[in-house]
Order: C-alpha cells, then structure tokens, then sequence
C-alpha cells in the first residue's frame, strides 16, 4: 500500500474518521490532477481561460451574423459572465464521468465510499472556476457593470450548480464505469446542451410556446440568475430558482440510488 492508500484507508472496525478520511482524499487526488495538468503545459493554469474566453469569440460572431440581442448588455460581457459558470459545471460533469476507471487502481484496492472519485473533480474545476473569474472581474470593472448586494447570490447559486454537476456527474460516472461510451458521448451532450441554454441569447427570446418545456433544463433557472446578479444588479427569477432546484433533487434521488447500486461491483468490472 503506497503512501496515499496508507493515509487514506478507512478500517472497517474505525467509523469515527471516516468523513475526515473521505475529505482527505479528495484533496489528495485533487492536488494530484492539479499537478498532472499543469507540470508539462505551457500556459499551466490559463487553460482556464481560455475554454470561455474561445466560447465568447464565437458567439460574438455568431452575433454578429444573426443579431442576437444582449439586453442593453455589451455583448462579451453578457456572454462571458454565465460562460464561466457554465465551464465550471460542464467541466465537473465531464471530469466525474471517467473518475472511477481513472482511479481503478485505488478502488481495488481502498475500502472507501466510491463518492469520493466524482466529488474530487469539484476542487480542480472550481479551481478554473476562479481563475476564470478574474477575467470576469476585470470586465466588470472595464464595463463599469454596477455592483448590488445581489451578488451575495453567487455563493448560493455556486453550491447549487456544484450539486447539480456532481449529481449528473454520479450517474456518469456509475454508467461510464460498465461502459465507456458514456464518456465519449458526454462532450456531444454539453455541446447541444450549451445551446440549449440562455448563454449565447436572453431567455427573453425564448418562444414564449416553448418556455413550459425549456424551463425543464435545470441550467435555464440557474444561468439565468448568474446573469441577473452579476452583469444586471437584480435579484434572480425565483420561480426559475425553484424549478431548478425541484430537478437537482429528482436528480440526486435517481443518480445516487443508481451510483451505489452500481458501485458494489465497480472493483469486478474494474
């Protein structure tokens, strides 16, 4: 057993440090992804920057083709100020779905709560997540974006949207364990799935015969109230909100039901 696996083992006849171990853990594999990401990149850590700010220029010109409307908003802020949420969630969901045959090793050989894989991707992502964000904060300032006590929100809608990520992330990575095509198939679903969310246009040009079922993407009510926080000084839609919430819930009941079901025999499949 190497030094990780020695730190980190849970004794089945030892509950009381288990949650300590457990939060350990993640820590340690992601500081282990952090350092293997970033030893051998030029750029190391403005990667981070550069998936929004490259989903940012296209939209500017798909703009400028179509004449998407950005309420009043200059335009590269409107799109990079949710951009950056959303690279934060779809790179946690990404990240969770091949966690468990990426640690294969650990999970034969550790008696651990297999949850741990997934929730580690949090850390890294959240750690573009800010990186990411001083870009934001420096436009929001060239911009002159007012700021309001709205912004409290941010904190709210960053642990929704973590849940959110490691709830789809649970099932993905359940799923993609028995079968890799789950992995493969995920980057085609966050492309249509961006689409499918007011990033690139306002929620205000959504078809108002559409909206019962658009409202069914649970990013809708969260993108939506980045948005009014951070670029429009409002406070967020909250029947959005809700919504939203209502579906993260449903989520996590099936994902975690399903991840554990699944997980008595990841160590056989593995």
């Amino acid at each position: 057993m190497n030094k990780m696996e020695d730190a980190l083992y849970i004794h089945p006849v030892n509950r009381k440090d288990e949650w300590k171990k457990f939060w350990n853990l993640i820590w340690a594999l992601s500081a282990r992804e952090i350092k293997g990401r970033y030893r051998r990149s030029l750029l190391g850590p403005f990667w981070a920057v550069l998936q929004p700010l490259f989903y940012m220029v296209i939209f500017t010109f798909i703009r400028g083709m179509l004449d998407i409307p950005s309420d009043g908003i200059p335009y590269v802020v409107f799109t990079y100020s949710v951009l950056v949420p959303w690279t934060f969630f779809s790179n946690v969901v990404a990240r969770c779905a091949p966690s468990i045959m990426a640690n294969a090793s650990l999970v034969k050989k550790i008696s651990i709560r297999r949850e741990v894989f997934p929730a580690a991707s949090i850390i890294t992502a959240f750690l573009d997540f800010l990186i990411a964000s001083i870009i934001l904060v420096l436009m929001m300032i060239w911009f002159e974006v007012p700021l309001s006590l709205n912004l409290l929100w941010v904190p709210v809608l960053m642990v929704l949207t973590a849940s959110l990520a490691l709830g789809i992330g649970l099932g993905a990575s359940a799923l993609g364990t028995y079968k890799q095509d789950i992995s493969m198939v995920l980057p085609f679903v966050m492309q249509f799935w961006i689409l499918a969310t007011p990033i690139m246009y306002p929620l205000s040009k959504v078809p108002l015969s559409w909206l019962p079922y658009y409202r069914l993407n649970p990013m809708v009510g969260l993108i939506d109230a980045y948005r009014n926080v951070l670029i429009k000084a409002i406070p967020p839609d909250l029947t959005l909100l809700l919504i939203s919430v209502v579906e993260l819930i449903l989520i996590w009941a099936v994902a975690l039901t399903l991840f554990r079901k699944m997980s008595r025999y990841f160590a056989d499949v593995l």
